[in-house]
């Protein structure tokens, strides 16, 4: 008998042997036999058990048993995080348990491009995956008060590829977005150009969103922005077009009339002097460079040449030649 109990003993202390080699072998070797990248989400507040469950269930995992006992053993369970995270299947389990506790969690990009108006920026934020609505309505209102604004939260933001990770509150992202703004706007601000016509930085974004929709030739804006000041400074109407199609709103239809030029709003520069209320769209950090850094010139009209760029004179009466050159067809 004692020879019997003396040899389960050794069979039993074999076999453990056995089963803590096989799982440190285990631990060391691939999580998956097939080789490959996954984006694998883990839900706040998931267990140890849960997560190797949905690993196996996304067959990335072959034994969720060997990772579980691991991460516990090691007493690490309450160190995993949620979010998405990239993982390679080529891995160890001990790599993919570093992983999942120190490195960063994927990141996923919104871009807020120049020229476009808050509510694009709305719409853009909102189809992003990775964003969390949390505002009610997700309205520029909200946006607004978000910001602690008094006025219009349009062109408070600064246009970037921002990356964000999964999760992210659209409250954040605004917050974030406007506070890279106000942070180059003041760096900027304070190295100014002596004797421009602005009250406040606030103007100066004005300002920069109507250059960043006049041209789309980079190098013209600090002639737009000449044209703009020197006009403000003559206290002569901007008559820039795109402070009247912003003011149209939903009633432009694609084409600038003569009525619209004539049709009262707020960000109508023909019929008010100085800038609009507010910002017209998304200004750059060239538009808003250009503004506080305008070209020493003193042009006052610009006229579309038909290829993108612009004619600029300092006189009505070159003015009206270019218009009858480029708009009108006649030579000179």
């Amino acid at each position: 008998m004692i020879r019997k109990a003396s040899l389960w003993v050794a069979m039993a202390g074999m076999i453990v042997i056995g089963l803590y080699q096989w799982f440190y072998a285990t631990t060391q070797s691939p999580i998956s036999e097939q080789s490959q990248e996954r984006i694998i989400h883990i839900a706040p507040g998931s267990s140890v058990g849960s997560i190797a469950r949905m690993l196996a269930d996304q067959g990335v995992l072959t034994h969720p048993t060997v990772f579980n006992i691991m991460v516990r053993m090691e007493k690490k369970e309450h160190k995993l995080r949620a979010g998405d995270f990239k993982i390679n299947t080529s891995w160890t389990y001990q790599a993919l348990l570093t992983h999942l506790i120190e490195d960063p969690e994927v990141q996923y990009p919104i871009t807020l491009i120049e020229g476009t108006t808050l509510k694009e920026v709305i719409a853009v934020v909102r189809a992003n995956s990775a964003i969390k609505a949390d505002l009610s309505n997700q309205t520029a209102d909200d946006v607004m008060h978000l910001l602690q604004l008094t006025t219009s939260a349009e062109g408070m933001f600064l246009p970037n590829t921002y990356f964000i990770t999964a999760g992210t509150k659209e409250s954040s992202f605004y917050l974030r977005a406007y506070q890279a703004l106000t942070e180059m706007l003041e760096r900027e601000w304070a190295k100014r150009q002596p004797g421009l016509p602005f009250e406040n930085a606030y103007q100066a974004v004005i300002a920069a969103s109507i250059v960043e929709k006049e041209t789309g030739v980079p190098a013209e804006r600090p002639l737009i922005a000449a044209v703009l000041i020197n006009r403000l400074k003559k206290g002569m109407p901007l008559q820039m077009d795109p402070t009247v199609i912003y003011g149209l709103g939903d009633r432009f239809d694609g084409n600038i009339h003569k009525k619209d030029l004539q049709t009262p709003t707020p960000y109508n520069t023909y019929t008010n002097k100085g800038l609009p209320p507010t910002p017209i769209a998304l200004a750059s950090a060239e538009s808003i460079y250009a503004v506080l850094h305008p070209e020493n010139s003193d042009v006052l009209y610009f006229v579309a040449k038909g290829d993108g760029s612009h004619y600029f004179s300092s006189t009505l009466e070159a003015h009206n030649a270019a218009v009858r050159q480029y708009q009108l067809g006649i030579k000179p």
